[in-house]
């Protein structure tokens, strides 16, 4: 059987104002990367439509 994973430590400090910072960066993505995303999934959708 595989051990199990240890939790994450939690962040603290400024470690924990830097990760913040930075997923506050970002947050929506442009319009052609919108499409791009959509195009993959109803690609992703095909496959799984598939029977095996």
């Amino acid at each position: 059987m595989a051990t199990p994973i240890a939790p994450t430590p939690p962040l603290h400090g400024q470690a924990a104002l830097d990760f913040i910072a930075e997923m506050e960066k970002n947050k929506n993505a442009s319009p052609e990367e919108k499409e791009r995303i959509r195009k993959v999934y109803e690609r992703w959708l095909t496959y799984c439509e598939k029977p095996i």
